[in-house]
């Protein structure tokens, strides 16, 4: 009888370790196969090589469509620019504003390190925007 006992306990235990291994490879699973071939997150920046070269795979682009598409995209991305630059006053305002309140939270020791690094912060922002601004030599197979 307590033979019975010990083996019943032992299976539960079993099937409740063997349901908990099963959940967490269908999680692992799950998750890769939704995330696919997407990049980790979006960065904020536009991979214009890895959309030309998806636009091309999905649609069957021809190789005569590929110089109107450089140039819409060219055209759309000095309208992004300049829509960037009206917007950058508001987005500065709401940038400062929200940097006000956190100092208002931290220490003096804090503020400072925070100060340290928002000038690291804002040397890189300002690299990527200059980046993203210069216009990109690339080349185009006829």
């Amino acid at each position: 009888m307590v033979e019975t006992r010990v083996k019943v306990q032992l299976a539960i235990v079993t099937v409740f370790l063997l349901g908990v291994a099963a959940g967490a490879l269908g999680l692992t699973v799950y998750t890769r196969w939704t995330e696919g071939g997407r990049p980790s997150g979006w960065t904020g920046k536009f991979d214009r090589e890895r959309y030309v070269k998806q636009m091309t795979e999905a649609v069957g682009l021809k190789q005569e469509q590929m110089g109107a598409l450089h140039a819409i995209l060219d055209e759309t991305r000095e309208e992004f620019l300049a829509l960037r630059s009206r917007l950058r006053p508001e987005f500065d305002e709401v940038r400062q504003r929200a940097r006000q309140q956190i100092r208002k939270i931290l220490t003096p020791e804090q503020q400072a390190h925070f100060e340290a690094f928002l000038k690291r912060w804002e040397e890189q922002r300002r690299a990527e925007e200059q980046a993203a601004s210069a216009p990109k030599a690339r080349e185009r197979k006829p």
